[in-house]
C-alpha cells in the first residue's frame, strides 16, 4: 500500500511543516493502532485532512466576522446560541468567542469539555490533527500519553506528538471497527459530534481511496469470500469501499425495513451500504419528511422505528 507519507504529499501540497514531518514517519505510528488497512487508512486521512483544511490549520483562530458566527454558533446550530447582535460584539475577538462558546460564557458546553477555569475556552481551542479541544481532553489524553497536553497546549501541534492525540481518540471510539464497515456517518459523528462538514469528508475519502485501493488484497478476500491470491485478480469496480466492507447488522436491519415497506422490494440485505441502499433511504428520508441527504444517523434511525412500530 502507498506510504502515508506520499499520500500526504499528493493530498496535502500546502500541509504545515510540523504536519509534514509527522507523516513522513508515520507509517509505523498508524500501525501499532491497527490503521493499516486501506479503508482504516482513507477513512482516518479523510478526518484528518477535513478538520485541518487539508493538513494548514493547526489551530481554531476564533477570529469570526459575525455572520459566520451565527453560522457556527448559532441558535439550532450550537448550545451556544449566538444571535446576531452578540455576535457582532464577539466578531474578530477571538479569546471572548472561545469563551463565550467553549468556556465559561457557555456553561454547558464547558461542563462537556472540561473548562472550569477563564480563559479556558481559547486556552484549549481545537488543535492538531483532530482538532483536540478543551481542558478535559487536552488532560485525559495527555496522561495516556505520557505528554503534559494540558500544562503546554501547543504540544498537540509539535511534530513529535501531533498524531498522539487523534490516534487515542480514534482508538477511544473503537474507529477502526466502524472504518472496516466503512460507516464513515459513525466516525464522522464521534469525531466531530455531529455531522458538519460531512460532504467535505467523503470527498476526502475519495481521494484517498483512489490511492490506496489498489492495496486491497486481504480485505478484498475477506468480503469477497476468495482467497487473498485470487483477490489481487479482483477487477477495479469490485474494489470499491462499499462492496469490500464488512457486512454491518445495522445496514442490515436498514434494508430489510426499506424491502419492508416497498421503497426497494429487490434490495440485497447484504448489510453493505452500496449506491442502491443510499438511494433507497434518500427515498424514505423524502417521503418521512426529514432531511434527505443519505445519511443512517441518529434521527433517521428514529423515523424508521417509528414507521415500522406503526406497520406492527
Amino acid at each position: 500500500m502507498i506510504a502515508i507519507g506520499e499520500i500526504v504529499d499528493r493530498l496535502a501540497r500546502n500541509a504545515q511543516p510540523n504536519y509534514r514531518q509527522t507523516f513522513e514517519s508515520g507509517d509505523r505510528v498508524l500501525a501499532l493502532y491497527g490503521i493499516d488497512r486501506p479503508l482504516r487508512v482513507a477513512h482516518f486521512l479523510a478526518q484528518v485532512l477535513h478538520e485541518t483544511g487539508g493538513l494548514t490549520v493547526l489551530e481554531e483562530n476564533m477570529s469570526y466576522r459575525a455572520e459566520r458566527i451565527v453560522e457556527v454558533f448559532g441558535p439550532g446550530r450550537h448550545s451556544a446560541a449566538v444571535g446576531l447582535d452578540e455576535a457582532r460584539s464577539l466578531a474578530r475577538h477571538p479569546a471572548a468567542l472561545a469563551e463565550r462558546v467553549y468556556g465559561l460564557g457557555n456553561p454547558r458546553k464547558a461542563r462537556e469539555l472540561g473548562n472550569t477555569e477563564p480563559g479556558d475556552g481559547f486556552r484549549y481551542r481545537g488543535r492538531g490533527v483532530l482538532q483536540t479541544t478543551g481542558r478535559g481532553s487536552y488532560k485525559r489524553l495527555g496522561q495516556r500519553a505520557g505528554v503534559g497536553f494540558e500544562a503546554s497546549p501547543e504540544l498537540v501541534i509539535s511534530a513529535q506528538h501531533a498524531l498522539s492525540p487523534a490516534l487515542l481518540e480514534w482508538a477511544e471510539g473503537s474507529l477502526n471497527a466502524a472504518a472496516d464497515r466503512n460507516d464513515i456517518a459513525a466516525i464522522t459523528r464521534r469525531i466531530n459530534g455531529g455531522f458538519n462538514g460531512f460532504a467535505d469528508r467523503k470527498a476526502w475519502f475519495d481521494k484517498v481511496w483512489r490511492l490506496v485501493k489498489d492495496g486491497v488484497t486481504v480485505d478484498g478476500a475477506d468480503s469477497l469470500g476468495m482467497s487473498a491470491r485470487a483477490a489481487e485478480t479482483v477487477p477495479p469496480e469490485a474494489r470499491e469501499p462499499w462492496r469490500v466492507a464488512r457486512a454491518d447488522p445495522q445496514v442490515r436491519e436498514l434494508q430489510e425495513a426499506l424491502r419492508t415497506f416497498a421503497i426497494a422490494p429487490d434490495l440485497a440485505v447484504d448489510g453493505r451500504f452500496g449506491p442502491k441502499t443510499r438511494a433507497a433511504l434518500v427515498e424514505f428520508q423524502r417521503l418521512a419528511q426529514i432531511p434527505a441527504d443519505g445519511i443512517y444517523g441518529p434521527v433517521t434511525r428514529a423515523a424508521l422505528r417509528l414507521r415500522l412500530d406503526a406497520i406492527r
